[in-house]
């Protein structure tokens, strides 16, 4: 696959590449929009462009008419703080912010590009610039190739007409662009829900257009089960991504669908797709770091730190910081642990809570809560101690919420203290309806 134009054009013309709850389109109709506005293309032929986080409809059709006649594509999230859009302006050399009104192509002039192409075919390919999550810093800038970020992607067109995938991720980051990429390469049908709306009128939108793919992060999924819409998605495949996939989640999902194949995938923007682990249990085997995986090698430094060689090293920063060490591998960031011939996620390592001079990670205690049977939801914290610098906090929801909570609290932190190093126990436990998550489904982390 050339570019996102070439994939297109090889998909019956019929099929409907995107829905959501009152506009679709068909592939057919992607290639009217592509001509209604082609004088407009024109003029934006080689320059570099910004698509701004206004609507995931509005993206998804932006990027599949412009794709491969400009020279970049800079994804701005809604989240991405208003002072760095002028940094990363600057930095990606943009030329036009560009929009559409109705099915009408717009664009505004941040500095004027001269086009010397003037041939009537596409050919770039295109660079899609995606920002990092920015979870513990200032996001970075990654520069992707269609190429790169499709290497592990399906492309049967005839078994991806069986499936309609729901857009649940936030498409503007690498999660959500891995969802429209899986879903259109293949010529399925993409599902995009509103990040407005609840839950439960996202699993009402799911269910009407007859979702049967949905990929999430753990977080979301277990809001997804509490909602009583959750029994009427008939999935036949689920993934997971963005965050640590416990035996909690995974095992509750495969009890609600029993039917569906459930695979769990380590990604990130500057790594792209690494692996995906399908035999349903939480982390990954041993195996895969001794060359058994194709598209990337694997390695555990000395400190616990994962580090993974692509074998595709198109992407890089565009501000040019190093990313790949001299060996061609890149520091996930993630510590890992080793037991009983697999490998398991611990957490990030810039994320752990220092208590008196012991390193405790949120995921790891965040795993243990859920363990004891009685959260559907945990998210640890760290709060400021003279004494000891930090103390462990957490955050939880219970699954009865009817359950007396001076109970539930006995019974919390007496599995914790029986499963857990006493520094690791949580000091402080609060009881709450919800947990906050970002427009991608993770935890929203902010230190209280």
């Amino acid at each position: 696959m050339k570019n996102l134009q070439k994939c297109i054009e090889n998909i019956p013309s019929d099929r409907i590449a995107f829905i959501n709850e009152s506009h679709q389109y068909t592939y057919s109709e992607l290639h009217k929009l592509k001509i209604q506005n082609s004088h407009l293309i024109e003029e934006l032929k080689g320059s570099i462009i910004v698509i701004n986080g206004r609507a995931r409809l509005e993206f998804v059709l932006l990027l599949t008419i412009l794709d491969s006649y400009v020279e970049k594509i800079l994804f701005l999230p809604q989240d991405i703080e208003k002072k760095l859009h002028n940094i990363y302006y600057q930095e990606a050399h943009v030329n036009y912010e560009v929009y559409l009104e109705g099915s009408i192509l717009k664009y505004n002039t941040i500095n004027t590009h001269e086009n010397k192409n003037n041939t009537e075919q596409p050919i770039y390919s295109t660079e899609w610039i995606i920002p990092t999550s920015g979870t513990t810093s200032i996001p970075k800038l990654v520069s992707h190739s269609f190429q790169s970020l499709t290497k592990s992607t399906k492309s049967d067109i005839d078994l991806g007409e069986s499936f309609r995938w729901g857009l649940v991720f936030d498409i503007y980051r690498f999660s959500g662009i891995q969802v429209f990429l899986q879903s259109i390469v293949a010529g399925s049908t993409l599902i995009i829900s509103n990040p407005k709306e609840s839950m439960a009128e996202t699993i009402k939108l799911l269910t009407k257009k007859e979702c049967n793919a949905l990929s999430a992060t753990p977080s979301f999924w277990r809001k997804v089960l509490m909602t009583k819409e959750s029994d009427k998605l008939s999935l036949k495949r689920i993934t997971l991504g963005g965050e640590i996939s416990d035996n909690n989640i995974l095992q509750a999902l495969k009890k609600k669908y029993p039917h569906a194949k459930i695979s769990h995938i380590y990604a990130s923007t500057e790594v792209g797709v690494g692996f995906s682990v399908s035999d349903e249990k939480e982390g990954f085997p041993k195996e895969y770091l001794t060359g058994k995986l194709k598209n990337i090698k694997m390695k555990i430094s000395s400190d616990g730190l994962l580090w993974i060689s692509p074998s595709d090293k198109g992407q890089k920063y565009l501000s040019h910081d190093k990313m790949y060490d001299e060996d061609g591998y890149i520091n996930t960031g993630d510590l890992v642990e080793e037991r009983d011939g697999r490998v398991y996620f611990l957490g990030r390592d810039s994320g752990a809570i220092n208590v008196g001079g012991n390193k405790v990670q949120p995921e790891e205690v965040e795993t243990k809560l859920l363990s004891t049977g009685l959260l559907n939801a945990a998210y640890v914290y760290a709060i400021k101690n003279p004494m000891m610098g930090s103390l462990v906090c957490a955050d939880v929801v219970l699954n009865d919420k009817s359950m007396d909570k001076k109970e539930a609290k006995f019974q919390i932190l007496k599995y914790c203290r029986e499963h857990m190093e006493g520094f690791k126990v949580p000091a402080i436990i609060k009881f709450v309806k919800e947990l906050q998550t970002t427009q991608s489904g993770k935890l929203k982390r902010v230190n209280k």
